[in-house]
């Protein structure tokens, strides 16, 4: 397959769109939190729960970092998109992860357990997105694998995964680390034949070092479903 779609993919009349931002500009006042931003973008992801429309059009290259409300009324960056997923073919990208991850063929992962607000960053148009997607596998203790998911196109999807590590001084009682060891738990799950990955694979997230630095390793993953 032609790997350059990631970079520069094909959108109507010929003209081509790409996630390009830099993480550091931070947006500010989106409103997009949780399942708030199906009334903006309703053409292009549905709520949770519900399959994104025919006519969902997210061609665009990969997006780079997670961002979450900062307390002053904007959004900042707080963790790496750290798994690109394509799915070439008929069934579309989310669906095949939906197969994986949703419904109850796994019922280790569920979708009931409230999320802290988070997005991603869309440029084209000027605002961030929720997830169409987050999951859990709860366990005993805390280190529970934790993805969103947002869909950029039909062949394509990017996660992000990391542990919930319990943290009494958050809002949640836990935060997302643990980035390189959540995607290799991901990867286990996605082990079938069907399922192939491509490591090592590098991902610039356009931040500052020191940021970087404090993620640590981000187990930056991708990943083919290539159906039989």
């Amino acid at each position: 397959m032609d790997d350059n779609r990631s970079h520069h993919p094909p959108i109507s009349g010929g003209l081509e769109s790409r996630w390009d931002h830099d993480c550091e500009a931070t947006p500010t006042g989106s409103g997009v939190a949780g399942s708030e931003r199906t009334e903006q973008r309703e053409s292009v992801a549905a709520g949770p729960g519900s399959p994104p429309g025919l006519e969902t059009e997210r061609e665009r290259a990969y997006p780079h970092c997670v961002y979450q409300p900062d307390g002053d009324g904007g959004w900042s960056v707080t963790m790496p998109i750290n798994m690109h997923v394509t799915a070439p073919g008929e069934q579309r990208a989310l669906a095949a992860i939906d197969a994986e991850l949703v419904g109850l063929e796994n019922p280790r992962w569920t979708r009931v357990l409230p999320d802290a607000p988070i997005a991603a960053w869309d440029s084209d148009d000027d605002q961030l997105v929720a997830p169409d997607r987050s999951v859990r596998r709860p366990r005993l203790g805390d280190a529970w694998t934790h993805v969103h998911v947002w869909e950029l196109d039909a062949d394509r999807v990017a996660l992000h995964a990391h542990l919930d590590v319990i943290d009494l001084e958050y809002a949640y009682l836990h935060r997302g680390d643990g980035y390189h060891v959540a995607t290799r738990r991901v990867r286990e799950h996605l082990s079938g034949d069907n399922w192939r990955r491509e490591t090592p694979y590098r991902i610039e997230y356009g931040i500052e070092a020191e940021t970087r630095a404090d993620w640590g390793p981000t187990g930056d993953t991708k990943l083919e479903y290539a159906p039989d």
